[in-house]
């Protein structure tokens, strides 16, 4: 479980949040940055990308291929970066609390023992805990005493993207600082991907998702082959398929999403219906979110969604 995510560094350049990157290289060079650090706010605003680039800053100071300060862009010609990207670097460790897929007790163990030790290195050593919010009370418990005492030249960077409530015991411990991106500030993300990647954007630009969500959402709907058409129960269908397979729980958020989608074009259609129609939308996403609690069986499923849906034709 100690390893880097897949894709740290979406975006080589920081878009948007050059304000809270300024914060925290402030906070190093006066050697004030906190010991336990809680960066809070949405999925998908970037809070990941900003570590990134924090740490690209303080690691290549000193290499040729320093971080870009004033424009904001990771040198990928860096030795540190190569080395994150390789898996080698001895100064960054990685955990993520995934949903359905926790932190162990003996990750918790392993990351301790490898902290018991000197670093490699004189270099401070971070630790990056993603999606700290889905770490379970037996982790956190094992946890807690190392944030409460981390050693002199070790750094906790937690990453809460608020799907579910943070123990108290954990947040009592940090630093939290929130982030935040008004609407104007993400869609300038968002308009970056598109212009400077090969990404073909199936999903609407323009709808309220952060931009980590959206390329998330569309990255599903390609691998997925989702219908751009007005069929939203062969795309529910392909996504809960995929959720069977895979696990993973965007492809239910995608399917909500999807279908808040449909009913709200639906109500701007037929805005003398708005009451039924938004008790309609409700209970076809409560039927979606019992699929993964009760582990429903997905022809029932998708049949009892038809059926509401045939009522809306």
């Amino acid at each position: 479980m100690l390893k880097i995510p897949q894709n740290p560094f979406q975006s080589i350049k920081l878009i948007s949040l050059d304000q809270y990157f300024d914060e925290l290289v402030t906070l190093y060079e006066s050697d004030s940055l906190p010991k336990v650090l809680l960066l809070s706010g949405k999925k998908g605003l970037g809070k990941f990308t900003l570590i990134f680039h924090f740490l690209n800053y303080i690691y290549t100071k000193n290499e040729k291929t320093p971080y870009n300060v004033e424009d904001k862009v990771i040198n990928t010609d860096s030795k540190f970066y190569n080395s994150v990207i390789n898996k080698t670097s001895p100064d960054v460790i990685f955990l993520q609390a995934i949903e359905g897929k926790n932190i162990k007790i003996d990750d918790i163990r392993n990351l301790k023992s490898i902290l018991s030790r000197s670093s490699l290195t004189n270099n401070p050593r971070f630790i990056i805990i993603d999606e700290v919010e889905f770490l379970n009370i037996n982790s956190i418990n094992a946890l807690l005493k190392t944030l409460e005492e981390p050693s002199e030249n070790n750094y906790f960077i937690l990453v809460n993207n608020q799907q579910a409530d943070l123990i108290e015991t954990v947040s009592s411990r940090c630093l939290k600082n929130n982030i935040y991106l008004s609407n104007e500030k993400q869609k300038k993300v968002i308009d970056y991907f598109i212009e400077n990647s090969k990404i073909n954007i199936q999903i609407n630009s323009q709808v309220s998702l952060t931009p980590g969500v959206l390329l998330k959402y569309n990255d599903l709907h390609n691998k997925y082959k989702l219908s751009n058409e007005d069929n939203i129960l062969l795309n529910i269908n392909k996504l809960l398929h995929g959720y069977k397979k895979d696990k993973d729980k965007a492809l239910i958020n995608m399917s909500v999403f999807l279908v808040d989608q449909f009913f709200y074009l639906l109500i701007k259609k037929n805005i003398n219906k708005i009451d039924y129609l938004i008790n309609l939308k409700s209970t076809i996403i409560d039927k979606i979110n019992d699929f993964i609690i009760y582990n429903l069986n997905i022809n029932s499923v998708l049949k009892s969604i038809e059926l509401k849906l045939k009522n809306v034709r």
